[in-house]
């Protein structure tokens, strides 16, 4: 199993106009972020307008690799990455190569790319699958047919959907009751009334971590990691 985890930090990393401003910038957040009280960063490749520098980004970024995930999201599936297919595996390949905790890779993706699920396998790579529905939250029965499907690929499983309503966030927070003990899920609901599944998905559920901003959100309902560190000891304290 994997060690329990509390927050993971979500970082662009953008390009700026100096290429010392864009190392020193992305570092300068990461530190932050680990001050803090971040466990796990998220390195959001995806928000990158060019990659002729890949190979640099990697190597500056290969001092935090340990509590890093590397993610290149489509922007199909919610990102930022709007490059070519065939651009896109190879630039995750690279990312997989440099060994970080995780690499974020959708289930999309994966089960219908064998080269690429070959490559994983081959590769012994440690890789979070993720999945996301933007409109709304499927009932129970198929989230759960969905993780037994992504689970073929990694025990570290991400599932993500649109709260329109507090009962989906409820709905959320019931997989953590259903999956068994070598699934490491993590899963909670986008929006507004899908706040509360972010907070206690690692709290009454069995998530490892959950997500959080440095300070602008970049996903709905996604909280800064100042207030989830207040909820955080709100909840030790037992004062809620």
């Amino acid at each position: 199993m994997l060690t329990k985890r509390r927050i993971c930090v979500s970082i662009p990393i953008v390009n700026t106009q100096s290429a010392n401003d864009k190392l020193e910038s992305i570092l300068a957040n990461i530190d932050r972020a680990i001050q803090k009280g971040a466990d796990i960063v998220e390195c959001r490749f995806d928000f990158l307008k060019d990659f002729d520098q890949i190979d640099h980004y990697i190597k500056i970024l290969s001092r935090y690799k340990d509590q890093c995930i590397y993610t290149l999201r489509p922007v199909n599936e919610g990102g930022h990455f709007s490059n070519d297919h065939n651009k896109r595996v190879n630039i995750l390949q690279k990312l997989i190569e440099a060994k970080p905790f995780f690499v974020d890779i959708e289930y999309e993706l994966v089960s219908k790319n064998d080269e690429l699920a070959d490559y994983l396998e081959n590769n012994n790579s440690r890789i979070l699958v993720s999945w996301h529905d933007f409109a709304k939250t499927p009932p129970q029965n198929e989230l759960l047919a969905i993780i037994n499907r992504m689970r073929v690929y990694s025990p570290y499983l991400k599932i993500v959907t649109k709260a329109i309503n507090i009962n989906d966030s409820i709905t959320m927070l019931k997989l953590y009751q259903s999956v068994d003990t070598h699934v490491n899920l993590v899963a909670f609901a986008m929006g507004e009334a899908g706040t509360i599944s972010r907070i206690l998905c690692t709290i009454i559920g069995d998530s490892p971590f959950t997500y959080a901003s440095l300070d602008t959100p970049i996903a709905p309902g996604q909280l800064s990691i100042d207030q989830m560190k207040v909820f955080e000891k709100l909840f030790e304290s037992k004062l809620i």
